[in-house]
């Protein structure tokens, strides 16, 4: 086999390895995973995130009002703006996600920063 042969076949296998890792079929390894509590305050339109304010997660970030993405839209089914909420946090090799979502008593305690207590309800 000649060199320029070799190179053929050590080509034609890059390109098939990079043709199977962009086919769509991205796993979605779950990397970390946080129990968090917080506020719910919306859901966009089109059911791919929600809104809350939640407590810091330690040693990964305070607390603040974000937007999150959802596992699917089924788990924001039935919240109601100003509902706690206690839910996981995980990551992936995508991104950060919320799943397993728990309305809690109204009158749970939350630790959040000041300026987030009353997130304009």
């Amino acid at each position: 086999m000649t060199m320029f042969q070799k190179s053929c076949r050590i080509l034609a296998f890059i390109l098939m390895a990079f043709l199977i890792g962009c086919s769509g079929e991205e796993t979605q390894e779950i990397e970390e995973v946080y129990q968090v509590k917080g506020r719910y305050l919306s859901t966009d339109i089109n059911g791919e995130y929600i809104s809350v304010v939640h407590e810091a997660v330690p040693d990964v970030m305070h607390s603040m009002r974000m937007n999150m993405r959802i596992e699917n839209a089924s788990v924001a089914e039935g919240l109601e703006t100003g509902d706690v909420i206690a839910f996981e946090l995980f990551r992936t090799n995508a991104g950060w996600y919320i799943r397993n979502i728990e309305v809690l008593p109204p009158d749970t305690e939350l630790d959040l920063a000041e300026e987030l207590r009353n997130p304009g309800l």
